[in-house]
């Protein structure tokens, strides 16, 4: 049986492989959202403005700017996120935010290597292409409409 490439099944794949990660995320005690937020913290090159961590969310997510800070405000009550001392307008990820980041990580790979396991790297790279055209539309049609 194929399969034609449409919404439908763009957004089963996502929630599919999405509800596979969200399983693990739930047993590290993180949402989906936390874990996105977290990453990006992690992988900045020092503390970021709040504002900005939350844009970057909202970006990502395509959610609203209050409910990013909401995650960010979560991720900071649960200590694996701070304020700068200095500066609380900018915040930093903690020793236990980056053992939680390693730790989505290496479940993330785990994952990624069991459900991507056989596939062609031509067919890999040619998805990619696809699909990353297919979101920067999508985004541009966001961005005309606001």
């Amino acid at each position: 049986m194929s399969s034609t490439l449409n919404g439908q099944l763009l957004g089963r794949t996502h929630y599919a492989t999405r509800a596979v990660l969200e399983r693990e995320l739930t047993r590290l005690g993180l949402t989906f959202g936390q874990s996105l937020l977290l990453n990006m913290l992690a992988a900045a090159d020092g503390p970021v403005p709040r504002a900005e961590a939350a844009r970057q969310l909202t970006d990502a997510l395509k959610l609203s700017p209050a409910a990013a800070h909401t995650t960010l405000a979560e991720l900071v009550a649960a200590t694996l996120v701070a304020p700068m001392t200095q500066d609380a307008s900018r915040v930093t990820v903690t020793p236990a935010g980056r053992q939680s980041q390693r730790l989505v990580a290496a479940a993330t790979g785990e994952i990624g290597k069991r459900l991507w396991a056989g596939l062609a790297a031509e067919d890999l790279a040619a998805a990619a292409r696809v699909l990353d055209a297919v979101r920067r539309r999508a985004e541009a049609s966001l961005a005309s409409a606001a």
